[in-house]
């Protein structure tokens, strides 16, 4: 892959944007490359979570203008991505966005389709399309579910870009954390969600995916279907026992 890395640490896979000489902007085959690491990893039975970050100063600075200007890159590139976007946003395990330097464009709509943001005291956040008469891809449909449609139209029909305190205050990001830190809160994350039984993560991103598409009905369904998958699991069957072996000792911690 000539613009992304995937490395793998453990249970842990990094997908790095690198192109750190463009701020990693997005080039001609970031679609295909990201899709070939997304679909790696997914299939990978060692790799429990993925970490998204980029290499350098930045974590993404949108498309690269430079080959757009060029005619390097054709208007439906711009389509490509968005079935890109929805594989990071349907991945059944955790993806964290690390975010320093420049969020922008398509760097922030792959940063907002990952299930957690951490950002950098240095990050700066936006969607600036609007000033360039273009359009912020699918984040016009993504944005406004994660932080409401008031900030969401703030950010898209505006153009401005914010500070990583706004973007906690508006709830586009998780946490702020020190430049210096943010490598180290990226492993801590990760291993947290090592630390939830797969089952529970997979079928609980799976309902949250489908809150805000399916009526109340058709959800109560779902969410039906995926609790009898997680009953039967031998994660939660192996809790019970758990919860058993507790229950019976004394308040001594010895056994009855």
């Amino acid at each position: 892959m000539a613009d992304l890395k995937l490395l793998k640490h453990g249970s842990i896979a990094e997908i790095q944007l690198a192109r750190p000489e463009v701020l990693n902007a997005m080039g001609r085959a970031w679609p295909v490359e990201m899709q070939a690491a997304i679909t790696e990893v997914s299939h990978d039975p060692k790799i429990r979570a993925v970490l998204m970050t980029g290499a350098g100063r930045s974590f993404c600075s949108g498309v690269d203008l430079t080959q757009l200007a060029a005619g390097e890159i054709a208007p439906d590139w711009f389509h490509d991505n968005e079935p890109v976007y929805r594989a990071i946003e349907t991945l059944d395990k955790p993806v964290i966005a690390g975010i320093q330097g420049h969020c922008l464009g398509g760097g922030l709509q792959i940063a907002i389709a990952c299930d957690v943001r951490i950002a950098a005291d240095d990050a700066i956040l936006g969607l600036p399309a609007a000033k360039e008469a273009f359009l912020p891809g699918m984040s016009t449909w993504r944005l406004a579910r994660l932080i409401g449609m008031g900030h969401a139209r703030h950010l898209i029909l505006s153009g401005q870009n914010i500070g990583p305190q706004e973007a906690y205050r508006i709830g586009l990001v998780n946490r702020v954390v020190p430049r210096d830190a943010l490598e180290k809160e990226l492993e801590a994350m990760a291993t947290r969600y090592l630390e939830v039984p797969a089952v529970t993560f997979k079928w609980g991103k799976r309902l949250t995916n489908q809150a805000f598409d399916l009526p109340f009905d058709q959800f109560l369904v779902a969410f039906d279907n995926a609790m009898e998958i997680v009953l039967a699991s031998d994660e939660h069957q192996a809790a019970l026992e758990a919860w058993r072996e507790r229950k019976s000792r004394k308040p001594d911690g010895k056994g009855g």
